[in-house]
């Protein structure tokens, strides 16, 4: 069967890292939101069958061995469903990688919707979301893909009812990505930024902030160089990194600040910085 599914860009709007746990990961609070205007596109020709499963992607650098997330996803499926699936996905990757933009957790999560689809296996949300955990942090966001305060490792969803307004957010990614892994073992470290160790704004919706600046400005003194650039503008109300970075995001006033803040960004941080305009999807 042919199906096509999007696999969205999200943002952490405010993220709060309460500590270790004993099992390595770390429990953390923060409002997650999908983004419009950024998505993977996932296309699926498969069915039941031996045949093998072919799988390709626009970016090279990508993996499609058995630590790709949609592989992974792939043979949780088969596995829950007691079947083997032969055909062809299509990856269409337009999230940067190591972005703190989720592109892979989307991806995962669109491949567990899609299947579940496809195959008519009728699983349970809770059942989707329990598989998605195994997958990772981000993943259980993404299988519901809507704004939500996510809790524990991020397997706790509680979705959020606040006023989101949509105004234009530019992303900004300098030609490099931060690892998650590094980013949360370097929290709490020696030398961190101390001016941005208490840097909360207010925004639309309260507070906005991210406890990952700290160990990641420290090491990418660029990120923030933009951050603090962005700030500075008129154009914009709040600036912030997203995830454990590298994107820094900045909401705008209005559209055509958003493209004033986009052209300047390039003049200024050159031509090998990735910009893109998005708004947050309220459901």
């Amino acid at each position: 069967m042919k199906h096509t599914e999007n696999a969205p860009a999200k943002l952490n709007l405010w993220l709060n890292v309460i500590g270790k746990r004993s099992d390595g990961f770390h429990d953390i609070e923060s409002l997650i939101v999908p983004t419009s205007g950024l998505s993977d596109v996932l296309r699926f020709d498969v069915r039941e069958g031996g045949g093998g499963l072919n799988f390709s992607c626009n970016v090279s650098e990508l993996t499609v061995g058995e630590d790709n997330l949609i592989i992974k996803a792939l043979t949780l499926i088969e596995r829950e469903l007691e079947i083997k699936i032969e055909g062809y996905i299509e990856l269409e990757k337009n999230i940067p990688i190591g972005a703190g933009l989720g592109g892979g957790s989307s991806d995962a999560a669109a491949t567990l919707r899609s299947l579940n689809y496809i195959f008519k296996s009728s699983l349970s949300l809770d059942k989707l979301n329990n598989m998605a955990a195994s997958l990772g942090s981000d993943v259980p966001f993404f299988v519901n893909s809507k704004p939500t305060i996510c809790k524990g490792r991020g397997d706790e969803l509680i979705f959020y009812s606040g006023d989101l307004t949509a105004k234009p957010i530019v992303l900004i990614k300098p030609p490099f990505g931060v690892s998650s892994a590094w980013a949360y073992s370097n929290l709490g470290k020696d030398g961190n930024l101390n001016e941005w160790s208490n840097d909360v704004q207010i925004a639309d919706w309260g507070e906005a902030f991210n406890d990952l600046e700290m160990p990641v400005f420290k090491k990418f003194l660029v990120l923030p160089a933009i951050k603090t650039w962005l700030l500075e503008r008129n154009e914009t109300e709040v600036a912030l990194m997203s995830g454990s970075g590298s994107t820094i995001f900045a909401v705008c006033v209005d559209l055509p600040s958003a493209h004033k803040v986009v052209d300047k960004a390039r003049d200024v941080f050159g031509s090998s910085v990735w910009v893109k305009v998005v708004e947050i999807a309220a459901s």
